[in-house]
């Protein structure tokens, strides 16, 4: 290093020889800790981050995943971090600024990367923000996206998602076609997802979290569809801090100019990340008030993982409607996570169920439906918090698939703690599909709904 806080291009040799490159921060006072991140973003994206824990006293290496950036190799998710992973730590912790600790760290792919690493003997916390892969099958475009822009082919590619859409507009037509792969400019790998697409990684990355006898750290957002995999995680960790709040990654969402979703000012989801990293290089205990967000009623703290066992109390609803009449020639559309969902209030093609305010719960609603079905579908539920203002934001989707004929489904919405105002309103959404995001039949049909009670589950008491 010849006295040099800073350099960039450092090559670690994986066992196969591959060339890993990153790059290499210090503190002023050696040897110390080092974080490693390994990234398929591109490491400068990391380097604010890494300057501020240099700054901390804590060393930081910022590596480019095999196969990404400056790193040679191919690049196949989910494939090769864990071998890599350990020819990193072994290098790093090795080295003579190191004084032998390693620490984890990572946001969504990255921190696939870090639980893949997290069984080396160096390894002393693992720090998991947002992490891949998610439970269940994931919205077509939402992954899509995330594979096109974020982890295909050898770099990042801002904008090529919807650049290939305006240039091809009929590949929107039906994103769960198995050859659109044929004709997309970069390589997505097993396509259309579905739940067993990265179910050996999910398992990996489960039993990482179940036997590593560290700290760990897990942050979600009740608006990412990876809320459910952090406190799950969370309670399947031995010594774990988990946070909970409202952020809009650009890692996990696609943000629109209309955003309607109120992301919290403080505190930021890295900087909480850099501060517990920090406080456990030290050897501190770290404690922050701001555990858990509830949206409509701000940070609390308390913990944000619901109860194991809920209690539920049923709420009523009522229904515009009973009846989809789905068209094909006008599926009803989805907006992106983050968009206001007021332009598609008006629709005929949806049933929607309606609880009013004021509302407060905290964990998984659930929804029984009775559905005569004309044509098989993937039935669509979307929790939607409608504001005073008149602000619809969606809190996340549920799927059930039904076959034709009279069936019966349990709807499973996504985990949040949240209270909503007297003039507010909860909706549960049903659609035959949500074009491009989930799949809608091929044809004209109609879908008869007989919906239960909406069964809350109870807020977790204030301590």
């Amino acid at each position: 290093m010849n006295g040099r806080r800073v350099a960039t291009d450092v090559a670690v040799r994986a066992g196969d020889g591959v060339r890993l490159v990153g790059d290499l921060f210090l503190p002023t006072s050696l040897p110390a800790p080092v974080v490693v991140v390994r990234t398929p973003y591109g490491a400068a994206g990391v380097w604010p981050e890494a300057a501020a824990l240099a700054e901390a006293g804590v060393a930081v290496h910022v590596q480019d995943l095999r196969g990404r950036h400056r790193s040679g190799g191919e690049f196949l998710l989910g494939r090769d971090e864990g071998p890599d992973g350990a020819a990193t730590v072994d290098w790093a912790s090795a080295q003579p600024w190191c004084d032998g600790r390693v620490l984890l760290s990572g946001i969504g792919y990255e921190a696939f990367a870090a639980w893949c690493a997290a069984d080396h003997p160096a390894v002393r916390a693992v720090a998991s923000r947002q992490p891949w892969p998610v439970t269940g099958t994931p919205p077509l475009d939402d992954e899509l996206w995330w594979r096109t822009e974020l982890a295909g082919g050898p770099a990042v590619n801002p904008g090529l998602f919807d650049l290939t859409l305006a240039l091809d507009p009929g590949l929107a037509t039906d994103l769960a076609d198995p050859s659109l792969v044929e004709r997309w400019p970069v390589p997505v790998g097993p396509w259309p997802p579905t739940p067993g697409t990265f179910k050996e990684q999910r398992r990996r990355v489960t039993r990482a979290v179940r036997e590593v006898d560290v700290p760990t750290l897990h942050v979600g957002s009740w608006f990412c569809r990876s809320a459910e995999t952090t406190l799950r995680h969370a309670m399947l960790a031995p010594d774990p801090t988990v946070v909970v709040g409202g952020w809009a990654s650009p890692l996990t969402h696609r943000l629109q100019p209309e955003c309607a979703i109120d992301v919290p000012d403080e505190p930021d989801a890295a900087d909480l990340v850099l501060s517990w990293l920090a406080t456990v290089a030290e050897g501190g205990a770290w404690a922050d008030p701001r555990r858990c967000l509830v949206l409509g009623a701000g940070w609390h703290d308390r913990d944000p993982r619901p109860a194991r066992r809920p209690r539920y109390r049923e709420e009523p609803l009522t229904a515009d409607r009973t009846v989809i009449r789905h068209d094909p020639a006008d599926p009803f559309p989805s907006l992106p996570h983050s968009a206001d969902l007021a332009p598609v209030a008006g629709r005929d093609d949806v049933v929607r169920l309606t609880a009013k305010g004021p509302l407060s719960w905290h964990g998984a609603a659930r929804l029984d439906v009775a559905v005569h079905a004309e044509r098989p579908v993937e039935l669509v539920a979307t929790l939607v918090h409608e504001r005073a203002d008149g602000v619809r934001v969606r809190l996340g989707d549920a799927t059930a698939p039904l076959p034709s004929g009279t069936g019966r489904a349990e709807l499973r919405l996504p985990p949040v703690a949240a209270e909503s105002a007297a003039a507010d309103r909860l909706h549960v959404e049903l659609t035959a599909g949500r074009v491009p995001r989930h799949r809608a039949p091929d044809g004209p049909a109609r879908y008869e709904i007989e919906p239960g009670p909406l069964r809350l589950p109870h807020p977790i008491e204030e301590p």
